[in-house]
């Protein structure tokens, strides 16, 4: 045993020795050539600052639907002319009678003939054909295809309803129904597949037959240019609405069409619910361990992301509707759809839940309100966000303010707001609090834990039939804007809850719960006219059928026509009965013939 110790001594002393030889540290260091030829750089690709461009070539629109991966097709991949519609469509009523009236007093109330009434919908979330004739792709493609998990039943608007290849038949559907309105959304990426450079013809012609299609049905078109579809090139090139690019991007997008198209679209809305900045924009997969497009600015989400968002959509409205009216002279009336909903105090005797009012209307409606005010942020936000809130010059403020033509509010359910624990001052004064920066809460349930309202599906956990609400919100809102001229009720609807876990259209059909939801917010939206004096103008259902909903996917259900998602075939539901026998019974717009639409060419 010791001969043995004396042995792993004597290899551990030498061991030094023998490493200092294998790795010839007393010798020179090697030395390498620089071969000639070669330009050399440092990559750093966490500091990414500068730009991509494009020279809007093929194989650059194929690389970048090859970032969103592979694109389903559906059944039908060429525009389709419109087969004669049906004397009469199956309706409720032999058993089970439609909702009443809720309040007797509007029995004999009706509206003038100008009242705008309607459906809506937008581009992503019923046209499909999402790589057909030359489009580009727009975040929502790479949201719905890389961003894994972010949508609830990970379906995409791939094919949805093919309104794209369907659009006549819907027309020819709508006309038949005799519904005079129609508000779509236009693709930015169909005209601009890389948001800029060279416009995509095949989405001229496209749009030049969709409009003229509406017109020959005697449809009037509310087109509204921008509903969350960026051209996902400008995410690539500079981070979208991280960057005030984006602004002359926008409005260079916006001045075509609207150049185009005007003489036949009474109504422009240049966004739809800048809102989204919040609580959409803010979660995009910028730069993060998802890794879906760069993160510029050093903005990877967050506040940070909603306060860019926020500020230069304000910036990109403002120039398009100055434009409209002093330079183009446009024949019709523009603004942008505000999401909003109606908030009470809890209990009107606490000062802490009717302060939590006042900032969850500025939050909201507020942030996006120069427009109707002097041209600038709040006192209030200013003193929330301090020196993360950017500041306008006073070229823009004069920009901006008076920049939209009336007020539309997408108005879809009510609240009661309370105050915070600890107070809304401490919260605003520390960035950190997770109430931050609204520093107010909400709730859809009444103080004695009943819920304000029959509530919609489990996937829209925020929307509560509330009726009486929107008409309190109506009177509220020429309150907290005196400027405003008028109000149009840009979107209301509700998700029939567990309608997508229906296996039987007769059950599907029956959507009583949206029916009742459809008559009770109609009745109070005449109350808040007729009776209160509030001067509103318009009100447009959401939707024209059941279509893709963002996160929501596919299986929330808010269409007025049940869409069957294999052979793409639309069937009106009891819910699309009650919207037409009211506007029937009490007035509004109606369809005055057909009509001939003569787009200029290029």
């Amino acid at each position: 045993m010791a001969s043995s110790k004396g042995s792993i001594l004597g290899m551990l002393l030498l061991l030094p020795a023998a490493l200092a030889v294998q790795n010839n540290t007393s010798g020179p260091s090697p030395t390498f050539a620089q071969p000639q030829g070669y330009s050399t750089k440092v990559y750093n690709v966490s500091a990414a600052t500068s730009t991509l461009s494009y020279d809007y070539t093929n194989e650059e629109l194929a690389m970048l639907w090859n970032q969103v991966g592979k694109i389903a097709v559906g059944p039908v991949t060429t525009t389709v002319s419109p087969t004669p519609e049906p004397s009469a469509y199956p309706r409720p009523g032999a058993f089970h009678a439609q909702s009443p009236i809720t309040d007797i007093s509007i029995n004999s109330a009706t509206l003038p003939d100008d009242f705008m009434w309607g459906l809506a919908s937008s581009a992503y979330q019923i046209e499909g054909a999402a790589k057909d004739e030359g489009k580009g792709p727009s975040i929502w493609d790479l949201i719905a295809h890389r961003d894994y998990g972010a949508v609830s039943d990970n379906s995409t608007g791939d094919i949805v309803a093919s309104h794209y290849w369907l659009y006549k038949q819907d027309f020819a559907r709508l006309a038949k129904l005799g519904v005079p309105y129609f508000s779509p959304s236009f693709s930015w990426p169909r005209f601009f597949p890389f948001g800029d450079g060279p416009v995509n013809m095949q989405a001229v012609a496209h749009y030049d037959d969709v409009i003229a299609s509406m017109v020959a049905n005697g449809i009037k078109p509310a087109v509204t240019l921008f509903h969350w579809d960026t051209p996902l090139a400008l995410f690539n090139s500079y981070g979208a609405w991280t960057d005030p690019r984006i602004v002359d991007d926008f409005f260079n997008y916006a001045k075509f069409v609207i150049s185009r198209y005007d003489a036949y679209v009474p109504v422009w809305f240049t966004f739809n619910e800048p809102q989204y900045c919040n609580w959409q924009y803010m979660y995009y997969p910028a730069g993060n361990a998802k890794g879906n497009y760069p993160s510029y600015h050093n903005i990877t989400g967050g506040l940070k992301a909603r306060i860019a968002c926020s500020h230069y959509t304000i910036l990109a409205h403002a120039k398009v509707a100055k434009w409209y009216h002093e330079e183009f002279k446009g024949k019709g009336r523009i603004t942008f759809k505000n999401s909003g909903n109606y908030y009470e105090a809890n209990n009107t005797s606490s000062a802490a839940d009717v302060d939590a009012v006042a900032r969850n209307f500025e939050f909201v409606l507020g942030w996006f309100g120069g427009c109707w005010r002097d041209g600038d942020y709040s006192a209030m936000l200013k003193s929330t966000l301090g020196s993360m809130l950017p500041t306008f010059t006073a070229e823009e403020k004069t920009l901006i303010k008076g920049s939209c033509d009336f007020f539309a509010i997408d108005a879809y359910t009510g609240y009661l707001a309370s105050g915070i624990k600890g107070g809304s001052a401490a919260c605003a004064s520390n960035s950190s609090h997770p109430s931050f920066p609204e520093c107010a809460s909400s709730s859809s349930l009444a103080a004695d834990g009943f819920a304000l309202g029959p509530s919609a599906d489990n996937e829209m956990s925020w929307l509560y039939s509330t009726p009486i609400g929107i008409r309190r919100f109506l009177n509220k809102i020429p309150k907290l804007f005196p400027t405003i001229s008028d109000i149009v009720v840009s979107e209301f609807g509700f998700a029939e809850p567990f309608e997508g876990k229906q296996t039987s259209l007769a059950n599907i059909l029956w959507d009583l719960r949206r029916s009742d939801y459809y008559q009770g917010f109609l009745d109070n939206i005449l109350l808040a006219r007729n009776v209160d004096g509030v001067n509103i103008t318009g009100a447009f259902g959401w939707a024209i059928y059941d279509n893709f909903e963002w996160f929501s996917g596919s299986s929330v259900k808010f269409g007025l026509q049940y869409l069957n998602q294999t052979s793409l075939e639309r069937v009106p539901k009891a819910s699309m009965f009650q919207f037409l026998d009211w506007f029937k019974a009490k007035g509004g717009a109606r369809i005055k013939g057909a009509g001939n639409a003569t787009v200029p060419l290029m």
